[in-house]
């Protein structure tokens, strides 16, 4: 997972968590290197037998209470427990009355001691949201990001290869720009990668003899999205009269993002050729297969069948 430190929980969440630290402030620089949040009473009931150190322990209500029904010296030894575990810090909700044991032996040994109003689930799901969000894998491409028709097209290639012309004519027939030039791509759970543009740019193009336009202004709020779910990928590039292009369809080419494997379509871009025509015609046929309809494989299927009669039943009058 990225790097996180209790520092970060602190300035990052703060205003969703609602932390008050009661100990360990000068200790802010600890690492949160296990992703699972740990319960204390699975702890300390034993549960929690493979507990990794710098994980966040939360303290509820039937914590709190065990606590109370100790005696002295008892007390001693659940705190001790905890401490071993050797957390990233200690979060007690509901502000419900944090054991004076467990402040000053948080003190002592410097570890970070919160306490927040709120309840033990909202927490649980609160700091969830916050490390997901922060541990996804995720990095930087060039590219223009649009969804055609519900599918969320990457378009890539070279430099001046006219990527954002292409974008642009269509956004002008009514499908949705969510990123020019740059597109931040996360690894979602479930093995899906999202894009997005950066904040102040996003819906921004770059036109070449045109300058920077506003897609919301030129075409209206409809015309863009904040994030999109990539599911294919065209790559553009300069015709090369020697390559031998796919002409059938029948084999895809795949290029893989963050692990994830994505559809790749590469389109040779000369004059004449309506690349935005071919990418929608791309996303409608994108469609057919997730609905289990593939066209080129059909073609084949029945262009073998009728080569298969003919050789067994040879039309009259041919040798």
């Amino acid at each position: 997972m990225s790097r996180l430190t209790v520092r970060n929980l602190l300035e990052d969440a703060k205003l969703v968590l609602q932390l008050k630290c009661l100990a360990g402030a000068q200790n802010l620089w600890k690492d949160i290197t296990e992703a699972h949040i740990m319960k204390a009473g699975l702890l300390l009931a034993g549960v929690e037998r493979d507990a990794q150190p710098n994980a966040i322990i939360v303290l509820g209500q039937k914590e709190i209470s065990y606590f109370e029904q100790l005696k002295g010296r008892q007390r001693s030894e659940p705190v001790r427990q905890l401490i071993d575990f050797q957390p990233s810090c200690i979060i007690v909700t509901k502000n419900l009355p944090v054991p004076r044991l467990l402040v000053t032996t948080c003190l002592d040994q410097k570890i970070p001691l919160f306490s927040t109003p709120l309840l033990t689930s909202r927490l649980l799901d609160n700091l969830e949201s916050w490390i997901d969000e922060n541990t996804r894998e995720s990095m930087t491409l060039h590219g223009v990001l649009v969804d055609v028709l519900g599918i969320g097209v990457l378009i890539q290639g070279p430099s001046g290869i006219g990527k954002s012309e292409v974008a642009l004519e269509l956004i002008s027939r009514g499908h949705r720009l969510v990123a020019d030039d740059l597109v931040e791509i996360q690894k979602q759970h479930g093995n899906h990668l999202m894009g997005q543009g950066r904040p102040l740019v996003s819906h921004h193009m770059e036109i070449r003899g045109l300058g920077i336009v506003s897609i919301p202004a030129l075409f209206g709020p409809t015309a863009v999205r904040d994030s999109k779910r990539i599911e294919s990928i065209v790559d553009l590039e300069d015709w090369d009269p020697k390559k031998e292009y796919d002409r059938l369809g029948i084999d895809e080419q795949h290029r893989s993002i963050l692990d994830v494997r994505l559809p790749l379509l590469t389109i040779p871009v000369r004059p004449g050729r309506s690349v935005a025509t071919i990418i929608e015609v791309a996303a409608r046929d994108r469609l057919l297969k997730e609905r289990g309809i593939h066209s080129a494989r059909l073609f084949h299927d029945q262009l073998d069948k009728v080569l298969s009669s003919r050789a067994v039943h040879p039309a009259k009058g041919i040798e």
